[in-house]
């Protein structure tokens, strides 16, 4: 699992909107994430049932702009629904496994499936919003946001996940077992910032006028 990444895809966009700070100079990737580490300490039982759970592939999945229709399926599906209110249930051979139980604790699982709504947000025609589409190519430009904001219900989409992310979950990230150095706290009100341009005048009348969404 690509825990740095999953964060990173919440808070980090390529994109530099008006006097924003670029998101990569925020967060600086100064965190970083030994999963090696994690699953050598893992029982062998434990580690089997682990990479080879179905739970991996369909509810914690790497999504894609080819495998993005079946991937955001399956993430909102009653079985991955039920798999991140409880998951250790998920994994019964590493339920006792400290380490397991910290990377599998609520504020993680929380992140995950923010993370999951971030790449799976479609406007009023079904297709991939702006953002998330910039998050899949690892692109973006000047436009995304505004972009976002052609479509209320993308829009509406993207406020609900920014006003959802807490510092906490980046705390406990920080301070897991596996994972060395220290998020720069200090600038993290750039989110803040985010959440007021699709929360502006400009975003609305966008989405009131704009018939079709477009990406740059």
């Amino acid at each position: 699992m690509k825990f740095i990444d999953l964060l990173l895809s919440l808070t980090i966009s390529t994109l530099s909107f008006a006097n924003s700070i670029n998101f990569l100079k925020l967060i600086k990737r100064d965190v970083t994430y030994d999963e090696e580490a994690f699953l050598n300490n893992l029982s062998e039982e434990c580690r089997t049932e682990y990479e080879n759970s179905e739970y991996n592939n369909k509810c914690m999945p790497d999504i894609t702009l080819v495998n993005y229709n079946n991937s955001c399926s399956d993430v909102d599906s009653e079985k991955c629904k039920t798999f991140f209110s409880d998951p250790l249930k998920c994994f019964p051979s590493c339920q006792n496994i400290p380490e397991f139980k910290e990377l599998f604790q609520p504020a993680i699982m929380k992140t995950y499936q923010q993370s999951n709504k971030v790449f799976c947000q479609t406007n009023e025609k079904g297709e991939l919003c702006p953002y998330s589409l910039s998050m899949m190519t690892k692109g973006g430009s000047i436009n995304v946001l505004l972009d976002q904001c052609k479509s209320k219900k993308c829009t509406e989409s993207l406020l609900e996940i920014f006003k959802d992310i807490s510092i906490d979950q980046f705390t406990v990230f920080e301070n897991s077992t596996y994972t060395t150095g220290n998020f720069n706290y200090n600038e993290l009100n750039i989110v803040n910032q985010y959440i007021s341009i699709l929360e502006s005048e400009k975003s609305q009348y966008l989405h009131v006028t704009s018939d079709a969404v477009t990406y740059h």
